[in-house]
């Protein structure tokens, strides 16, 4: 009995593994809180004269230790204003002293020499003596020779210099705290903005800005595909030039009102018999009835480039990026978005006669140092943190490299704080090693650093050495002090070819990749974007995309493509990453993919269905969600496809926000995520619970037993590979339990006849 309640089991145990039945519990991802930006206060300007606070411009509470110090506080003014007399700086700040020595100072028998010198613009406009502990405050005059900028990116600086070298006599410590509270009031005149094309991306950005401004990039309302392309790629190249987030967005010129053209700067690409506004601007090359009267001859087939005053508002500027054509709009384009225009006589206006884009064909060059780069030995110096930057190319063979390394040969000064000071080394601004520098590195050295995989982009690659440099508390003020570093052009790097078929092999599908699995070229030439026609919000939603990218890979001249949902060239279709845009049924291309998708769309209300869910949910009518799907490209398998879209325009732009805003794509995962403006749900191909019942009140069971597979897909869930063995094993058990319970059940009926013979045998005898 016992060998049966045994077997029993056994069987069960066994029957309860099976592979068969079992199913995986999917956690569901914590929402990442949102973070919320600090936003300054808005400057306060009457009368003009502004009135601005360091916290303002970014500045916080900074604490300067003696015997020496510094630090300083950097603004842009407005294109169209100049300082004038009358300016004053407020210096609030707190001192302490501490040390067994304080008292000697101030017993009238040692003379007090600490201060503080304000320099504004590399002009002296006060000191401050050290001579009371506590909070203080003191203003200093703005003086006439001090109004301009001193600096080439013209910004404005304020420096504040501690000298406490007593603490070289007396065992005394400084300490003086500048507020962020401490402010600026800067009367001003409004002139005319400076028209130079020379110096993009200003006047549309100015870096720390005492007043951000407002810039809308003007194109047709029914662009051609190359007018299209050409404002995509310069919302990249303005991406790449700023590398920061400024008020910048496309927008068709019937979408602009009247508040538009007098609240922003506008740049206007396309061709001018599309663009019916620039016959109100007053360019060098002018505009009337859709073309150009004075345009040279020679410039025919150009690229136009111009800029002027914006006739809505005196204190905004207008660029031109055109041509003739669809070719020269391109060019002008191009010029625009590598930000490096060359201008004579006139800095309003350029011609572009022609552009070259990222060769197609890199050669493979394995070995090489910084000297065949054309750079030279270079000597970094300073206390801070400063940086050496230099460019190389890679082949299509060389982006997989496995076997990828960088030799950096350097050496330092010994007068760093070796407590405090370290090196850096990033590619493509990721960080791949660092280093403390030490006694050892103040000879030659050199630091073999792999290169991980995946890092390498096909074209350009820029390589970052950054070294932190401070000295030890010093009262050297000879000038001596200054470390430095040096990094040799005998440095090289290491990149073997790879077989072509590995190179381009697949990459594992999920958001979190997002947007690294489109950013594999570095003129962005890999990425199209499918847009449908008249749809101003996927405009503005490829706009923004652009522009990241443009901020992330910081191309020297993006590449981007573009096309009509309706009418895909092959050549885009077939040969590069797609990212489509838009409500389901405003695209025809997924008519031909909805059932690849992981979440398919119902064209008649733009709802995604995730119909391998065990749940699925009906989203009620009037709620708006924006969808996420990534897959495979069905055209190209070695290319990925990014759908972006939702059941209404305001769903769509919750897609798209999803991308662009932090606090949301940092939840983004799997292959499918639904979001509702403030969070976000992922689902991926394996979970068996939807996405959608996360995060829309309110909405129904639609499904509640799981979906049979589609005809026709491809994305079936490949089988695990212990899947086999484990079936095979368990059935061999099985097979071997029921045989012994075969096996034991004949040997008894053998033994009870046996025992029976025996027995019938005795009584005869």
């Amino acid at each position: 009995m016992k060998n049966k309640v045994f077997i029993v089991v056994v069987i069960l145990i066994l029957l309860s593994i099976n592979p068969l039945k079992v199913s995986a519990q999917v956690s569901t991802p914590t929402p990442t809180p949102t973070i919320t930006p600090v936003v300054a206060e808005t400057v306060t300007v009457v009368d003009n004269k502004a009135s601005v606070t360091f916290a303002q411009l970014r500045f916080r509470d900074d604490t300067l230790t003696s015997p020496l110090d510094s630090t300083r506080v950097l603004f842009s003014l407005p294109p169209n204003w100049r300082l004038v007399s009358g300016g004053e700086v407020e210096i609030n700040y707190d001192v302490l002293f501490s040390g067994p020595d304080v008292a000697k100072i101030f017993d009238g028998m040692n003379p007090f020499g600490g201060s503080l010198s304000v320099v504004y613009n590399q002009q002296i406009i006060g000191n401050i003596p050290l001579d009371k502990a506590g909070s203080h405050t003191i203003r200093f005059q703005i003086p006439p020779e001090a109004l301009n900028s001193a600096r080439e990116d013209g910004r404005h600086q304020l420096t504040i210099f501690l000298d406490a070298q007593f603490s070289c006599t007396y065992d005394i410590r400084a300490s003086v705290v500048i507020k962020s509270t401490s402010s600026f009031n800067l009367p001003f005149e409004i002139s005319p903005p400076v028209l130079d094309l020379s110096k993009l991306p200003a006047p549309f950005y100015l870096q720390n800005a005492l007043i951000p401004d407002r810039t809308l990039l003007v194109i047709p309302d029914e662009p051609s595909l190359d007018e299209l392309r050409a404002a995509l790629n310069i919302m990249a190249g303005f991406g790449s030039l700023v590398g920061t987030d400024f008020k910048f967005e496309i927008v068709n010129i019937g979408s602009l009102s009247n508040e538009d053209l007098a609240s922003s700067n506008l740049i206007f690409a396309g061709k001018p018999n599309q663009l019916p506004l620039l016959a109100k601007v007053y360019f060098p090359t002018s505009v009337v009835n859709g073309e150009f009267v004075n345009l040279p001859a020679a410039s025919a087939n150009d690229g136009v480039l111009e800029m002027a005053i914006s006739p809505w508002n005196q204190n905004k500027v207008v660029l031109l990026v055109s041509g003739n054509s669809d070719e020269a709009v391109s060019k002008a384009a191009t010029a625009v978005s590598s930000g490096k225009i060359f201008i004579y006589n006139d800095p309003a206006v350029s011609y572009v006669s022609d552009v070259k884009l990222l060769n197609d064909a890199i050669p493979v060059v394995e070995d090489f140092n910084f000297k065949n780069l054309g750079y030279t030995t270079q000597t970094i110096s300073g206390i801070g943190l400063i940086s050496a930057e230099y460019a190389f190319d890679a082949a299509k063979e060389q982006v997989a490299t496995k076997d990828g390394y960088f030799d950096l040969a350097f050496y330092n000064s010994g007068l760093l704080d070796y407590g405090a000071s370290s090196l850096t080394v990033s590619l493509n601004d990721q960080i791949i090693n660092g280093t403390a520098f030490s006694k050892e590195t103040e000879k030659l050295t050199t630091l073999r650093i792999d290169i991980p995989t995946g890092l390498i982009r096909y074209g350009q690659n820029r390589l970052m050495v950054s070294s932190r440099m401070l000295t030890s508390i010093s009262c050297d003020t000879t000038g001596f002090s200054n470390p430095w570093l040096v990094v040799s052009d005998q440095s090289k790097i290491h990149l073997p070819a790879t077989a072509m078929e590995t190179s381009l092999g697949r990459s594992i599908l999920d958001l979190k990749s997002y947007p690294s699995l489109f950013l594999t070229h570095s003129d962005l030439g890999d990425v199209a974007f499918i847009l449908p026609k008249s749809a101003p919000d996927s405009l503005r939603i490829a706009g923004k995309l652009a522009y990241d990218y443009g901020k992330t890979v910081t191309p020297l001249i993006p590449n981007l493509a573009a096309a009509y949902a309706d009418d895909i060239p092959d050549e885009i279709r077939n040969g590069r990453s797609l990212i489509v845009i838009g409500k389901a049924n405003a695209l025809p291309l997924l008519t031909e993919i909805n059932d690849r998708l992981p979440a398919p769309f119902n064209l008649d209300d733009n709802t995604a269905s995730e119909g391998n869910m065990q749940v699925t949910y009906r989203i009620p009518a009037g709620v708006s969600v924006g969808y996420v799907e990534l897959l495979y490209s069905p055209y190209n398998f070695e290319k990925t496809m990014l759908i972006v879209s939702g059941n209404t325009d305001e769903g769509l732009v919750m897609a798209g926000n999803a991308l662009l805003q932090a606090d949301l794509k940092n939840q983004l995962a799997g292959l499918f995520a639904i979001t509702n403006g403030t969070q976000v749900a992922s689902n991926s191909a394996v979970q068996n619970f939807s996405a959608v019942g996360k995060i829309v009140p309110n909405a129904e069971p639609a499904i509640n037993t799981p979906i049979l597979p589609r005809r026709g897909t491809n994305d079936k869930l490949p089988s695990p590979g212990w899947l086999i063995p484990l079936i095979v094993i368990s059935a061999s058990i099985i097979v071997l339990v029921l045989g012994y319970i075969i096996g034991s059940a004949i040997l008894r009926r053998r033994s009870s006849k046996t025992v029976d013979v025996f027995a019938e045998k005795g009584r005869v005898d």
